[in-house]
């Protein structure tokens, strides 16, 4: 029995991309949803010093200035206008803990009834010092 042989050069065979393609969007979806962007408050206050450190994973960042202005995502709020954005974050990543970034010369009052409204909201708060 004799056997053809045939040109594969002539066959014009073609390798079909839809699926590697559809694999490919599926990842870049995932990376996406998965990723965690990090917040930052809008300032970089003057941090008082301090003698401890403490590893932290900021999940809700919040800067408050000299001027007693609450930061938050690169916006400048009130306490009370800042309550419902703590609110929203927090509902977000509920495990999330808050950093508090006190500039060295913010009312101490302003800085303290913040953490406060935090841990009435349930959210672990740290205040943020250098070493």
């Amino acid at each position: 029995m004799a056997r053809r042989r045939r040109n594969t050069e002539d066959d014009g065979m073609e390798l079909n991309m839809t699926p590697m393609l559809d694999v490919v969007f599926i990842l870049l979806i995932f990376f996406i949803v998965t990723s965690v962007f990090v917040k930052t408050p809008g300032i970089d206050p003057n941090i008082p010093d301090s003698s401890d450190s403490l590893d932290w994973k900021p999940g809700i960042l919040i800067a408050v200035n000299s001027e007693d202005e609450i930061w938050i995502d690169k916006t400048p709020y009130t306490l009370e206008e800042a309550e419902p954005i703590i609110r929203g974050m927090r509902d977000e990543n509920p495990k999330a803990q808050g950093i508090i970034q006190g500039d060295g010369d913010a009312s101490v009052g302003t800085v303290m009834r913040l953490q406060d409204m935090m841990v009435d909201l349930g959210i672990e708060v740290y205040i943020k010092t250098e070493e």
